[in-house]
């Protein structure tokens, strides 16, 4: 029964490539493939380090992967400064737009001072106010230059 699911979604994955020319922002995350996702976020990782740059004071490389939350907070991503992970949550973001937007905020934390100050400043502040999320968030509205690199690349 699941095997059919995934050649229909396959199947409508080809005719839109073959009709609107690949996905589009608005293309929602679960009619993507798995390999077709993971090159969006590879894409997406590159972008990224190529145009906000990367951490040298950390001492390993960063990854990324793309789960499914299972439990706590629902939330889109998050980046874990003790092991230099970004997680993105692919069942919160409903579409391609909310997953590049995601990698763009969770790396600018990436590139952040996280493990000095930021439970300090959120306690001062609180999450929506807190310098280091506003930061994040502005950073996300360069997902169409992101978007544009993937595009090209894919």
């Amino acid at each position: 029964m699941f095997g059919h699911v995934r050649i229909l979604s396959y199947l409508c994955g080809m005719i839109r490539n073959i009709l609107f020319g690949g996905p589009t922002l608005y293309t929602k995350t679960d009619s993507v493939g798995v390999s077709e996702l993971r090159q969006i976020v590879k894409l997406g990782t590159k972008w990224c380090v190529q145009n906000m740059g990367v951490n040298n004071r950390r001492k390993t490389e960063f990854t990324v992967s793309i789960r499914t939350q299972k439990s706590g907070s629902p939330c889109y991503g998050v980046f874990n400064y003790h092991n230099n992970t970004i997680v993105i949550f692919k069942n919160h973001c409903p579409n391609l737009r909310m997953i590049v937007r995601t990698l763009i905020h969770e790396y600018t934390h990436y590139l952040q001072p996280i493990r000095g100050s930021y439970h300090k400043l959120l306690e001062d502040h609180g999450y929506d106010n807190h310098p280091m999320e506003i930061e994040a968030r502005n950073m996300e509205m360069f997902y169409n230059d992101c978007w544009k690199f993937i595009k090209k690349n894919i």
